[in-house]
């Protein structure tokens, strides 16, 4: 029997705490082309899985077409409260090689990076990176690159580097060399 006298002890058990406050994203390594695989074993284990997607157009054998694709190549990303951050269970799923570590650290990915990629998704679930494919930016597409007001190069588009940025090969001293560029001073010729 309680004494009226004595307060209520109002500490909750750290076990009873609200796990979604602390909930945490993290990138998982995926075999190569299992991220859908390794989505969907997570999915059934009840994790939250994010699989960012960006379409593509794919030209094959005189065809061209739009295919749905991993924005990540080889990568997803799992909201993890603490009780479910289980390393073992997480590398051990079908599709999946593990999360990213450096050494024994587990390293979490801002909410924020998460939150901007799902805003900028469209109707069909993807990232638009595609409109930019589309405008003819291919790897090994020649491009004009604008150094400053006056001067502009020549190089060859390589790779798209996140949303806004392109690495473009460009020729110095008779070497090709790789430069990060901001989409808005690349132009196709």
């Amino acid at each position: 029997m309680s004494d009226p006298d004595q307060p209520f002890d109002v500490s909750i058990p750290p076990h009873c705490m609200n796990q979604d406050a602390l909930r945490e994203w993290f990138a998982i390594r995926t075999k190569p082309k299992k991220e859908q695989v390794a989505k969907l074993h997570y999915e059934r284990q009840g994790y939250v899985v994010y699989l960012p997607m960006m379409l593509t157009i794919v030209r094959h054998a005189r065809r061209t077409e739009e295919k749905l694709r991993p924005f990540f190549s080889g990568y997803l990303f799992l909201h993890l409260a603490p009780a479910e951050r289980n390393w073992v269970a997480i590398s051990s799923t079908h599709g999946a090689l593990g999360p990213i570590c450096f050494g024994d650290q587990y390293v979490s990915v801002p909410d924020w990076i998460i939150a901007d990629l799902q805003a900028k998704e469209d109707a069909s679930g993807a990232v638009p990176l595609a409109e930019l494919q589309k405008k003819g930016l291919t790897p090994g597409a020649a491009v004009t690159v604008k150094l400053d007001d006056d001067t502009s190069a020549q190089g060859l588009f390589y790779s798209f580097s996140g949303q806004e940025n392109v690495v473009v090969l460009l020729s110095f001293l008779n070497r090709r060399v790789k430069a990060t560029l901001t989409l808005d001073r690349v132009q196709r010729q």
